[in-house]
């Protein structure tokens, strides 16, 4: 597809072919809230589709920050990938509006090929959502730069910080050759979160990452420069983090654009433990005497 045809076209509705395209069980499914500060979270939601031209709905199966998040603050960027390549994406901006713990969306979830094996995990709320817009489906391009292009970014962008927030587990979901990585940021023109793509972003070293604009360059220039985004890194045996940062502007090597985000925060988002792991949480010990 060319870059002309491949710009995105929001649409104020689904067609009957978007609708079908959201509904298998293996598919990358995103959600972006909003968190109390106004930066993004992003989440993998994998029970989630459109149930009409006018309404996603998407499951709860374990409590995480971004149902809390979009209780307050109904803005969200919902995404949805194909599995294999070669990859097909579409973007959509949705209004949550309410909730349900019962009815005929709550058994399709949990009758689902995903779902229906498990005996301890089932969704047990279901979260309703308007569409505000949607875009066409699109095409990723593979957007892959040479390997001598990779290792002057990574000499010209380390930090050289003795720090390392990425901790082991993250630090290889943001560097292994095959895995899921998509940014969201928000928008300044509505204040809606958009989730963009990008399988060649890469840690350059526990506290920066960086994402050559190789492929879907005028989604990537259209980040504010100095906004926060989010980060997610997940790869095919459920292990999921969240990088929450400043994306820092656009910097160049060898005539190849690319994006900084400097680390600011982390978040685990796959279970059993979820919540935020970096800064670590300051915690006192016990009081176990008391002097009067």
């Amino acid at each position: 597809m060319s870059n002309e045809n491949n710009r995105i076209a929001w649409n104020s509705e689904f067609s009957d072919e978007l609708i079908e395209f959201t509904q298998p069980d293996i598919m990358v499914k995103l959600v972006s809230t909003i968190d109390s500060r106004g930066w993004p979270h992003l989440t993998i939601i994998t029970s989630n589709r459109a149930k009409s031209k006018d309404q996603i709905v998407w499951g709860q199966f374990f409590a995480g920050t971004s149902k809390e998040y979009v209780q307050k603050n109904s803005k969200q960027g919902i995404f949805y990938m194909t599995a294999e390549a070669p990859f097909k994406f579409i973007q959509v901006k949705a209004d949550f509006t309410h909730t349900k713990s019962e009815g005929e969306d709550l058994e399709y979830f949990n009758q689902s090929d995903f779902f229906r094996y498990f005996t301890y995990i089932n969704v047990y709320k279901v979260f309703y959502n308007n569409i505000v817009a949607v875009s066409p489906i699109r095409d990723l391009p593979p957007g892959a730069i040479p390997r001598k292009i990779v290792k002057a970014i990574n000499k010209e962008a380390k930090t050289n910080l003795e720090e390392k927030r990425l901790n082991v587990i993250g630090y290889k979901l943001f560097t292994n050759k095959i895995g899921v990585r998509a940014i969201a940021y928000i928008d300044p023109s509505d204040g809606y979160p958009i989730i963009v793509p990008h399988l060649q972003l890469s840690a350059v070293d526990h506290n920066r990452l960086y994402f050559p604009l190789t492929a879907l360059k005028e989604d990537f220039l259209k980040i504010p420069s100095n906004s926060k985004v989010a980060v997610i890194g997940a790869n095919f045996d459920m292990a999921s983090q969240v990088v929450k940062g400043t994306f820092t502007g656009i910097q160049s090597v060898e005539d190849v654009e690319y994006g900084l985000i400097d680390i600011e925060e982390i978040y685990n988002s796959s279970p059993p433990i979820v919540g935020k792991i970096y800064p670590e949480i300051e915690t006192k010990s016990k009081v176990e005497k008391f002097t009067l």
